[in-house]
């Protein structure tokens, strides 16, 4: 009998922007302890992918690991798979920018490496037919994804021990399903239970298709101990020498595909993997499809589970709208740096690296709630942009940027960008330096997520689900027990608007700092995310709103709400200057306050500090003072924003927390600082109040421009 061809591949990655230690300790725990092992099992031939973000890392602090690898590669025991550079989502980016990901890869590998990337690892596995043609023009033969996307078009899972064939524009492309039932077995089961399984396999004559992410091998919790200490490596490379023995040929994709032909032609719908489809949904859809899968029953669940979907991966776009804001910009810059009649290639790279898929979604894994991660990718666009923009002095112009059918007010230059929706309050949702790069409206609003429901329960009963306790292995990702912290409950508090900048409130007298805090403190007005008129008059932004103040147990209370927006030194100061007019035949007495979220450098950096009238505040926790200046100081990059209130305000602010879930446990994350300036309003029917604001940022670079010598 021939022996079963086995596909044992590795993914390893690590998101743009993550911090150096934490890079340096998996490198030292994880990724080259597995290597040097299997390094050493020359019988277990097998493949390998490296996103290119992890191997800049290895080629700027570690280059040993890239000579490991490329050592393995020259003894013929490893195949290297390729993919988008900076492990973009494929098919979320465009034509250009997908084939030029893909190729920068495939160079980097041939020149470095000594091998042409015959295959590819798809990010997340996320599938679109769109990508197929741009594969084959980059010179790509076959791609690796889940047993999953057969499975919800209709295949059978006996029919997945092997590859099949897809096709567009008359090309063909190779797909290999990977075997769900071995990515729960490797690494976290013993390994009797793995042999059974491969010897199943292997009596119906088919091939076995292994690949998961290297970070199983040591990184995610528990796995260290399991893989290395607990001897899981050590019996599964005597257990792989063996069975080459008796049974198994293990061996590359390449190679396979030489060897034995295809098991059919195939056509997969837009998918990824099932916890991902989930992520992708709203918040309450996912607890209702978790809930019609438990209905099911353990048998039925089986039986109709690759027909029970959740959403697909650009629905994030969707469910998070600074993940899309942060997606159309860098389209956006890609675009800029396209049309250009030589485009910057310094300009492209930071371009690509700023489509690394990490920061844009959110599960267990996915780093939209790690405020370093999103800062990364906004450098990125911003030193693009500040390439591509240099010396252009300010221009303000409409375009519908978020590709929402609505437009915004766009004001840049060679030094800033800042970007305005009159359609949602008139808000300023973003303003980025380009040099140093800093978008100041980086921030994340709270909202609930699916699995707030659980921790809730835990904080509030102390009730624990312990479905992640084995026996015997180890527990995959997805069904740890996770460790939490009961101060975590005051901070499951949603927002109901979210959370930019120059938002405007009308609210109960009676309300306090910490009412606003929670994002409950009696909001009376009818603009903070209501649709303003705008115009542009020379270089003035103006909205205009007439709104109206709705006092509990009153009739609506008509107000006019007029703000100014003046831009100067290129944007890198506004001057705004609202006005307000009673339009009613009633006496208006409430709290008018300004609110700006506002994300300094620091809170991804570190270094830095807030003054209130030259006093520092305690930014960690909640704060009330009275004045008339506050200042945010970014040491870590030379930069400091000023923001003048012309006159004393009560100023209250509080760090923005969120709770999320990762792989550990769930953590509490500063997304950005809430600042509300407020006063007394008390406007007699026809009477108007006005007051002027400035924002103002000063960098090493500006003081020197003003103040030579």
């Amino acid at each position: 009998m021939s022996k079963l061809p086995v596909l044992f591949g590795l993914h390893n990655h690590q998101p743009l922007g993550n911090f150096h230690q934490v890079i340096e300790r998996l490198t030292n725990t994880c990724y080259r302890p597995f290597l040097q092992a299997i390094s050493n099992a020359s019988w277990l031939s097998f493949s390998i992918h490296v996103s290119g973000t992890l191997l800049s890392w290895w080629e700027d602090n570690d280059t040993s690991i890239i000579d490991l690898i490329g050592s393995m590669a020259d003894e013929g025991q490893i195949e290297l798979l390729g993919g988008g550079f900076y492990e973009p989502v494929l098919a979320a980016i465009s034509r250009e920018d997908r084939k030029e990901q893909i190729l920068k890869l495939s160079e980097y590998i041939e020149r470095r490496l000594g091998q042409r990337p015959k295959g590819v690892w798809l990010t997340e596995r996320v599938w679109e037919n769109q990508i197929i043609e741009d594969l084959l023009d980059a010179g790509i033969q076959f791609v690796v994804v889940d047993d999953r996307h057969f499975l919800v078009t209709g295949f059978n899972k006996e029919d997945l021990y092997g590859y099949y064939l897809t096709e567009s524009g008359g090309e063909t492309l190779a797909v290999f399903p990977i075997d769900e039932t071995l990515r729960y077995l490797i690494p976290f089961l013993p390994m009797n239970e793995l042999e059974a399984y491969l010897r199943q396999i292997a009596a119906k004559g088919k091939m076995a298709i292994y690949m998961d992410d290297g970070e199983k091998f040591g990184a995610w919790p528990g796995t260290h101990k399991w893989v290395y200490e607990d001897g899981w490596l050590d019996n599964f490379l005597e257990a792989t020498s063996r069975w080459k023995e008796e049974f198994i040929d293990w061996t590359t994709f390449s190679q396979v595909m030489d060897k034995v032909p295809a098991s059919g032609i195939c056509y997969l719908p837009n998918a990824s993997y099932e916890e991902m489809e989930q992520w992708a949904l709203p918040a309450g859809n996912i607890l209702k499809l978790q809930e019609l899968i438990k209905s099911l029953g353990p048998e039925a669940k089986e039986v109709y589970k690759p027909f029970l979907r959740g959403g697909h991966w650009k629905n994030f776009f969707v469910k998070y709208p600074e993940s899309n804001h942060m997606h159309k910009r860098t389209a956006a810059v890609s675009r800029m740096s396209l049309n250009t009649r030589l485009p910057d290639r310094q300009a492209r790279d930071y371009i690509l690296s700023a489509q690394c898929n990490d920061a844009y979604w959110h599960g267990i894994f996915g780093g939209l709630y790690l405020p370093h991660l999103r800062n990364a990718v906004w450098q990125s666009i911003l030193k693009a942009e500040a390439k591509l923009r240099k010396g252009q002095d300010l221009s303000i112009e409409e375009s519908d940027i978020n590709k929402d059918g609505l437009p915004e007010i766009i004001i840049s230059s060679g030094d800033a960008c800042l970007v305005f929706e009159p359609h949602s309050g008139g808000q300023l949702v973003e303003f980025s330096l380009l040099d140093p790069p800093n978008n100041y409206c980086n921030t994340l609003t709270r909202r609930p997520e699916a699995y707030h429901q659980a921790l809730r329960k835990i904080l509030e009963n102390g009730t624990y689900d312990n479905n992640g306790e084995l026996s015997e292995g180890v527990s995959s990702i997805h069904k740890l027990t996770k460790t939490v912290d009961h101060s975590m409950l005051d901070e499951l508090t949603y927002d109901w608007y979210r959370r930019n900048s120059f938002i405007d409130h009308f609210f109960d007298p009676t309300a306090i700092l910490s009412d606003f805090k929670r994002c409950d403190f009696r909001e009376w007005g009818d603009f903070v995310n209501q649709p303003f008129e705008s115009r542009i008059d020379g270089g003035t932004l103006i909205f205009v709103r007439d709104g109206g103040l709705y006092v509990p147990g009153s009739p609506k209370r008509p107000v006019r709400l007029t703000k100014s927006f003046i831009f100067k030194n290129r944007g890198m100061a506004i001057t705004a200057k609202y006005a307000l007019k009673n339009d009613s035949t009633d006496r208006i007495n409430c709290r008018f306050g300004i609110e700006w979220n506002i994300f300094p450098a620091f809170l991804a950096l570190g270094n830095g500090k807030i003054l209130v009238g030259g006093q520092e505040q305690n930014f960690s926790s909640p704060w009330e003072q009275t004045g008339n200046k506050i200042t945010f100081v970014d040491q870590a990059i030379g930069a400091e924003l000023h923001i003048e209130l012309g006159r004393d305000n009560t100023i209250w602010g509080f760090p923005v927390n969120t709770v999320a879930q990762s792989e550990s446990g769930y953590e509490k994350t500063v997304q950005a600082i809430s600042i509300m300036v407020h006063q007394e309003l008390i406007l007699e029917p026809g009477e108007e109040w006005q007051q002027g604001i400035t924002w103002q940022v000063e960098t090493a670079a500006l003081k020197s421009a003003f103040y030579p010598g």
